[in-house]
């Protein structure tokens, strides 16, 4: 049996109808290397993961010797900063409320640190998340990521001023 020809779309083949978050891979690599410098510098072998405003993974790195579990962590942090617009330890307190009931939250949600969407000009972009060391050592590889890529710090800032914040307690 044979088949009538159904060329691909020539907007397909010369990436003309193209998605465009404003977070592109080459920035996403920039983000990745400023992390692990970071993750380095912290003496912490981390996973880092950028994904698209749909969720979608768009970059990754796992370090050497990185926990074969912060794999996924570090992937569903971001995700969960773009699905929840919001830092992903922002979700701590929902959960532990029971204000939501289990069936509002993905199965791949995370209420760690170490998430923050990917913000610029107020619009969100993406989503970048760290894991592999404690909290504040993920917060801050997450954080030289966004700033490698030039994108608001607020959140990134705020998670670690809470942290230290409760250290001196």
């Amino acid at each position: 049996m044979s088949y009538p020809a159904r060329p691909t779309p020539s907007a397909w083949k010369k990436g003309k109808l193209c998605y465009n978050t404003g977070l592109t891979l080459a920035t996403a690599k920039k983000m990745l290397e400023a992390g692990e410098e970071e993750a380095e510098k912290q003496g912490v072998p981390m996973a880092i993961a950028i994904v698209d405003a749909g969720g979608n993974l768009l970059a990754f790195r796992r370090m050497d010797n990185t926990m074969l579990c912060s794999i996924q962590i570090a992937i569903d942090k971001a995700f969960t900063a773009v699905f929840g617009k919001l830092p992903t330890q922002s979700w701590r307190n929902v959960y532990q409320s029971g204000i939501l009931p289990p069936l509002f939250l993905h199965e791949r949600w995370i209420a760690f640190d170490g998430g923050f969407p990917v913000v610029s000009d107020g619009a969100l972009l993406g989503g970048v998340g760290a894991s592999g060391g404690t909290a504040h050592e993920d917060n801050y590889v997450a954080r030289a990521a966004l700033l490698a890529g030039g994108f608001s710090l607020d959140d990134a800032d705020a998670a670690i001023a809470e942290i230290e914040s409760l250290e001196q307690e």
